[in-house]
């Protein structure tokens, strides 16, 4: 019985859930795109030349999957959903391929993008950096100060008034 794991590749503005690549001895290319046109199609500018750039990709409509052939630059497949318009598609081909399978050239061309970026944990700002001591305790202060609030005054709680 095949073992299946299922990994959140990263929170992005709309979370992106792909399986686990599974390894598979060959991919038709017959529907191939190179990297490069993926990362155009997404709207990002490829930051590599060469070789590397031609990596086929076939973006394949239906459940989310990945498959890849053996070695580091052979065919990859992704499975996205029917529901996905081209870009969408594509963003998701070249977020597979820069986080799951470590592609140094798709990674690279998507570090920065607004569609690329990873969200901020619950609670942080958009810097998503952390906060001082000083702006968690002024939080905690107008928390507490507008439950106080909300304790004393009973209109202010009541939907009726």
């Amino acid at each position: 019985m095949p073992l299946e794991i299922c990994v959140t590749i990263t929170q992005m503005p709309s979370p992106l859930f792909f399986p686990v690549a599974r390894i598979v001895p060959h991919i038709d290319r017959h529907e191939a795109s190179t990297l490069r046109e993926i990362l155009v199609s997404a709207g990002a500018q490829c930051r590599a030349t060469g070789r590397w750039t031609q990596r086929p990709i076939v973006i394949a409509r239906g459940a989310a999957t990945v498959e890849r052939e053996p070695g580091d630059w052979g065919a990859v497949r992704v499975g996205v959903p029917n529901t996905a318009s081209a870009t969408t598609a594509a963003r998701m081909a070249a977020l597979v391929l820069a986080y799951q399978l470590m592609d140094p050239v798709a990674r690279e061309s998507v570090k920065g993008l607004e569609w690329a970026r990873v969200s901020p944990p619950p609670g942080r700002p958009r810097a998503a950096a952390a906060l001082t001591n000083a702006e968690r305790q002024r939080l905690s202060r107008s928390r507490k100060a507008a439950q106080a609030a909300l304790r004393t005054d009973p209109a202010a709680s009541d939907p009726n008034h």
